[in-house]
């Protein structure tokens, strides 16, 4: 089983040279990036706090992030990805809302408005 986090936005995006320059940037080994990429039919439905989401992301974009070396270090992996989309919504697409999460299953943060809202349960499993 593979471990996937997405970034998901609500809008379907353009990719931003800024963005492949990035992906380039952060090749490596460990941590696969994908292009962005739209959907056509896309859903949050994770949960979030003690509740589970359930938002349309028709027509939107998202970014998928595969975890390549399970027996990797944790704590680089997970400061890795964290970095890397940090850049990503904070540089590349900083208007953009979107929902940072596994596998569907959890979402970890999510901007609103403009407004950054982070789950209290423990960072990427």
């Amino acid at each position: 089983m593979s471990i996937t986090y997405h970034l998901k936005f609500r809008n379907k995006l353009e990719q931003k040279p800024e963005l492949i320059q990035l992906i380039h940037e952060y090749k490596n080994t460990v941590l696969l990036i994908s292009n962005l990429y739209s959907t056509e039919y896309g859903y949050e439905g994770g949960k979030f706090q003690d509740e589970y989401l359930d938002v349309d992301l028709d027509n939107s974009s998202q970014i998928s992030f595969d975890l390549l070396q399970k027996d990797a270090d944790p704590q680089s992996w997970k400061k890795l990805l964290e970095e890397i989309i940090h850049k990503i919504t904070n540089d590349v697409y900083p208007d953009e809302d979107y929902f940072f999460g596994f596998q569907g299953d959890i979402v970890y943060e999510i901007r609103e408005n403009g407004i950054v809202k982070k789950n209290r349960i423990d960072k990427f499993i």
